[in-house]
């Protein structure tokens, strides 16, 4: 009985880790549905293979000091309503999340609305 319990009880936990491990992709996926596809409607793949970004390594410097690098960047390839969707993010929200759900795209974590 004390076996079954304790059983249930590691599941929970392990599957409740499980679920915050994810949640910043997945805030990062609404804030980027929110902020940047309904205004602009550019996918998240579009995006990332139009400024060049192929690895998570290539990411990671444009979100330094506030996303500004990520901004002008995107401000040269023309996605000016996507640089203003990345600013209002940065002043509402975490950036973090955003840079969680893009690295998840370059991993192969594609929603089927972002592909």
């Amino acid at each position: 009985m004390k076996l079954s319990r304790l059983l249930v009880a590691g599941a929970l936990v392990a599957s409740i880790g499980a679920t915050a491990a994810f949640a910043s992709y997945n805030k990062g996926f609404k804030y980027y549905s929110r902020y940047i596809y309904r205004t602009s409607h550019v996918r998240s793949t579009v995006i990332l293979q139009n400024l060049g970004i192929q690895l998570p390594s290539q990411l990671k410097p444009l979100f330094k000091d506030n996303a500004k690098p990520l901004i002008e960047k995107l401000n040269k390839a023309g996605y000016k309503k996507v640089a203003k969707g990345v600013e209002q993010i940065a002043r509402r929200h975490k950036l973090k999340d955003l840079e969680d759900f893009l690295i998840g795209i370059l991993n192969g974590k594609i929603p089927a609305s972002c592909g």
